[in-house]
């Protein structure tokens, strides 16, 4: 009887704390609290589901050990003394390594402060700030590190039975802009202030293939400089070559920056009507360029930069804009396919 009561307590204490468990996972704000519910997954992520997050969560794992938080960078670089990274994380960590990715998530994909998401994930909001830094320059790093930028070859094997009509499409162009806050300086707010916006605005081009993948992602720049600057400015020119062809909207004008083939809809000349051919052709484009403002709509989904982007974040903006768009690879599929089905 001593022996049946001891197993019996054993599974009730057993049960008790698989029962404890659960409903810490439900009282803290963490990824496993939300595995069960894909709604609630692409809301706080923008991965369409939880086995989706994870199939990327397990490509980027094998890489996180070799993370540079960024205090560590920081006392490095005053004793001047080279980075070393730990084979496993540190026992002082707060959260777990992918925690820190879904608190990272929430700030780029729902925008939130950095004071709710210490509430949330019950740490300090210096720690959030310390977080935030250490995961926008490593995934910049590491995705970085990967070419997005496809062959001609790879582009043609993916290339959708829409674009038939312009078979050497190579990339489609288009800028994006980012309000920002006024700068108190006069000379910056002249640099920044966008008159088509009517706002200070952070400019940047991105390029994406026929299919839908982004391909290229510039630099971001003050709201006045035309698209053709950035254009130029950007090095995409030189990725370019005679056999290639790019797809932009009317007004793009660098059929003279560049030695490739562009589709651009025709202006319409001094005449009353535009020929039946023009406005065929100008109708083929525009339901084709369409697809890289999709793409960008997509990008700017993250709520980050629905709002006003502050002049403190304006430090590492250009990584954070960079890993949203090197992110929407992962996170959708393929867009033009889909579209013509």
């Amino acid at each position: 009887m001593s022996s049946q009561a001891t197993e019996d307590n054993s599974k009730t204490v057993e049960d008790l704390q698989k029962q404890l468990q659960e409903l810490r996972v439900q009282r803290e704000f963490c990824l496993q609290r939300f595995a069960g519910s894909d709604d609630n997954i692409r809301f706080y992520t923008r991965f369409p589901s939880y086995n989706h997050l994870m199939a990327f969560w397990f490509l980027i794992e094998p890489s996180i050990y070799k993370m540079v938080h960024v205090t560590r960078a920081i006392s490095a670089a005053k004793r001047n003394e080279e980075v070393v990274t730990h084979a496993r994380p540190s026992t002082r960590q707060l959260l777990q390594p992918i925690d820190e990715f879904f608190l990272f998530l929430c700030f780029l994909s729902v925008g939130l402060k950095e004071r709710d998401l210490a509430n949330r994930f019950n740490v300090h909001q210096s720690t959030v700030s310390r977080i935030i830094a250490t995961w926008t320059s490593f995934l910049t790093t590491l995705l970085g590190s990967q070419c997005i930028w496809l062959t001609p070859a790879e582009v043609q094997a993916h290339l959708p039975e829409a674009f038939k009509d312009f078979p050497d499409t190579q990339v489609i162009l288009d800028c994006t802009g980012l309000r920002c806050q006024t700068p108190s300086s006069l000379l910056l707010q002249s640099e920044m202030y966008s008159t088509y916006k009517s706002h200070c605005t952070m400019k940047a081009l991105v390029g994406i293939a026929p299919h839908g993948a982004v391909t290229f992602v510039s630099s971001l720049y003050g709201g006045s400089v035309s698209d053709k600057e950035i254009f130029k400015q950007s090095g995409i020119a030189a990725l370019l070559t005679e056999n290639m062809a790019v797809m932009v909207d009317k007004g793009f004008l660098i059929s003279d920056c560049c030695k490739c083939k562009v589709y651009c809809p025709p202006f319409l000349s001094k005449q009353k009507q535009m020929p039946a051919y023009q406005v065929r052709e100008t109708q083929a484009i525009a339901r084709l360029r369409v697809h890289v403002e999709r793409v960008i709509r997509r990008i700017k989904e993250n709520k980050l930069f629905d709002g006003v982007i502050l002049l403190s974040h304006a430090y590492n903006i250009n990584q954070l804009f960079a890993v949203a768009c090197m992110l929407s690879n992962y996170q959708n599929k393929a867009l033009v396919k889909k579209w013509v089905k």
